[in-house]
């Protein structure tokens, strides 16, 4: 098939963002919400008197008041026109703090919507963004909380911000009893005060249940409209999960060798399975139909920038694929739609009775906001293209090698598998456990069937651009694979032996803490400019050596010192957890800069962190703020083209590998 009209191929584009006279209105709007909350109040107002804090913004005005000590009150005596603006400003500092991606005009319409209620527009959000994995209890949310909390009151100009966390730490296991207090006429100031003096422990599910019931919560419906490039970022951040799953599935030899090109290239998550086992599949099947001419270089590291491009790629497929059958539906309605499923597009294109579907929606969505009734939509819609003619649109709009063969195989793959138990338990049934050279082999027996290979040409280039872009990738896999295997021989140690083998290294960035400029940089293939940075954040997957009971391989994060020598060990690593699907994930002001989605640790320090997103928000940082941030992520993750990474692939001299593959 050449083509189609029934083809709808979803490129990246520039997303919706509102005039700034929009802006300005619905920022008017909300200083209008808040400053009508002191109207009518009979407490003084102090310089702390905002709105920020855990219960309903009156409520959180009083308490607020009655945690400012008397200099405050005498020294700051603040009119409510700039106590709503103050309160305005830390409200959206709380936000955009908490939650990655989201613009300030984004996060001032949740709060319009949610009555300047601040955990009811973080709830919305929430809801929004299909988080049903969401814990506000989650390491990467509590260690969140409280410094966003800090940073809300620092941006309100309040007096004395670690009194106010404080304070609101000590009352949030009494919440319940605070709302008592403060809901008559003549509120209890005394009862508050009491439980404010207590010095309790926090409890932050109390506050997370407590916004739900309030009207302001109760009463929404539908989230703001055009924050697709938002939705865009969480599904993409849930497709990193997925293809950390696939490459702890796929056998260590393999993906080091012939895999390695195979799934940047060709290993797409769409298909007629689960988006782990697309992956697989894709990899597997393409390895085998168009085998490499040439053996391949053996590379320990996933290059970075050319693994969140075959994620991006794979986003574009999918809402290509959904645009190609649903042409009703708008591209924000289908990203709505493919969060909801976590990237599952099956459960869109499988034919199911519909009250069994409405119910395991009904269950899977009901905390979500606005996303059950797109898929309800969706389910309504009659296809205007086939599955395989929407399986094409899906590989041209992920830059498949070869989108008609791609898409008659995935049409045809399904079938397959189902005569063949055995493949079809390679992938469903032995959950976690990594294929071996044997599993591979059989599968791709099964998914070629009487397809014929056919090898590809070796690609041979010498020039200047080709050589030195490959110079600089193999510099780049030579450090950080030497530093990532001194750490685990040095720092992962049992009876003082290493207690795991590189299983292979799934995303990094050397670009943290910078740019540093110096006037003695040396002048190699290395260096674009003058500048140098500091550390470089990196994942990679390791497995238990024999002996030691694990069946897959462990996901580790490192932070490196790029001033130190070649070889050594991370100044920090540590275990850290698969990411989950719809849930929360630690920051990094860095990694959220360069589109690089390195998972780092919730509880463990690292450079990027708390500090520095703060300073952005703040406008204190040297060069980044949260609009820049968000731009230049949008650039990294549109970005579908070439790399220098990809001539780590071309052959420059034939004759040669790459000479720095270490043995392990």
């Amino acid at each position: 098939m050449s083509g189609s009209i029934s083809w709808r191929v979803v490129r990246p584009q520039t997303r919706y963002r509102p005039l700034s006279a929009e802006q300005d209105d619905e920022s008017s709007r909300l200083l209008s919400k808040i400053q009508s909350f002191y109207v009518h109040l009979s407490v003084d107002r102090a310089a702390g008197s905002i709105c920020a804090g855990l219960l309903d913004p009156v409520s959180n005005i009083i308490a607020n008041t009655l945690l400012s000590d008397d200099d405050d009150q005498v020294a700051a005596m603040v009119d409510d026109a700039e106590l709503a603006r103050r309160s305005l400003d830390g409200l959206v500092a709380f936000l955009l703090y908490f939650f990655p991606y989201l613009a300030a005009w984004d996060a001032v319409r949740y709060l319009l919507l949610a009555d300047a209620d601040l955990l009811v527009a973080a709830r919305l959000i929430v809801a929004s963004r299909g988080m049903t994995a969401f814990s506000i209890a989650s390491a990467a949310s509590a260690q969140a909380f409280q410094p966003a909390l800090r940073l809300a009151a620092h941006v309100a100009e309040h007096p004395q911000p670690e009194r106010l966390v404080r304070g609101w730490v000590s009352l949030s296991s009494r919440l319940h009893q605070a709302v008592t207090l403060l809901s008559s006429a003549r509120p209890n100031l005394h009862g508050i005060q009491t439980l404010l003096a207590a010095d309790e422990s926090p409890d932050l599910e109390q506050s997370w249940s407590l916004a739900a019931s309030r009207p302001a919560y109760r009463n929404i419906t539908a989230a703001p409209c055009h924050h697709t490039s938002s939705l865009m970022r969480v599904l993409l951040h849930a497709f990193r999960g997925f293809y950390l799953r696939a490459l702890a599935r796929l056998p260590a030899g393999e993906l080091r060798t012939r895999f390695h090109q195979v799934i940047v290239k060709a290993g797409h998550c769409y298909g007629p399975m689960d988006p782990v086992s697309n992956i697989i599949l894709n990899t597997v099947w393409y390895d085998a139909a168009f085998p490499q001419a040439a053996p391949p270089p053996v590379l320990d590291m996933v290059s970075p920038r050319i693994l969140t491009r075959v994620e991006s790629r794979s986003m574009y497929g999918l809402v290509s694929f959904m645009q190609s059958r649903y042409h009703d539906l708008s591209e924000h309605e289908i990203v709505q739609c493919l969060v909801a499923y976590c990237g599952d597009v099956t459960e869109a294109t499988v034919p199911t009775d519909d009250g069994e579907r409405q119910s395991r929606c009904k269950s899977r969505l009901s905390s979500t906001l606005g996303l059950y009734d797109v898929v309800v939509k969706v389910e309504q819609q009659s296809p205007c293209a086939g599955v395989q003619e929407a399986y094409e649109a899906a590989a041209t709009a992920a830059w498949h090698p070869n989108p008609a063969a791609q898409a008659a195989f995935l049409t045809s793959c399904k079938a397959k598998l189902q005569e063949s138990p055995a493949a079809m338990s390679l992938l469903l049934e032995d959950g976690d456990r990594v294929l071996s050279q044997e599993d591979v082999r059989y599968l791709a027996g099964v998914l070629l069937a009487e397809q014929k290979p056919s090898p590809q040409a070796v690609r041979k280039r010498s020039t200047w651009p080709v050589c030195n872009g490959k110079m600089r990738s193999i510099a780049q896999q030579r450090r950080i694979s030497r530093n990532v295997k001194a750490t685990l021989n040095q720092q992962f140690l049992q009876d003082g032996e290493p207690m795991y083998k590189l299983h292979v290294i799934c995303g990094a960035n050397e670009l943290v803490c910078g740019p540093e400029y110096c006037s003695n940089s040396k002048e190699d293939y290395l260096s674009f400019a003058p500048c140098e940075y500091r550390y470089t954040h990196v994942n990679f997957l390791a497995m238990k050596k024999a002996g030691c009971s694990s069946s897959s391989p462990v996901l580790f994060f490192a932070e490196f010192d790029n001033k130190k020598a070649e070889g050594e060990p991370a100044i920090m690593c540590c275990k850290v957890d698969m990411p989950l699907s719809c849930a929360e994930h630690a920051r990094c002001l860095y990694c959220e800069v360069e589109g690089a989605k390195v998972v780092h640790p919730g509880f463990e320090k690292f450079h990027g962190g708390d500090k520095e997103i703060e300073d952005v928000i703040r406008n204190k940082h040297s060069h980044l703020t949260n609009d820049r941030i968000l731009c230049r992520n949008d650039y990294a993750v549109q970005r579908l083209v070439g790399h220098d990474e990809d001539f780590m692939y071309v052959d420059t001299a034939s004759d040669q590998r790459p000479p720095f593959q270490d043995d392990y």
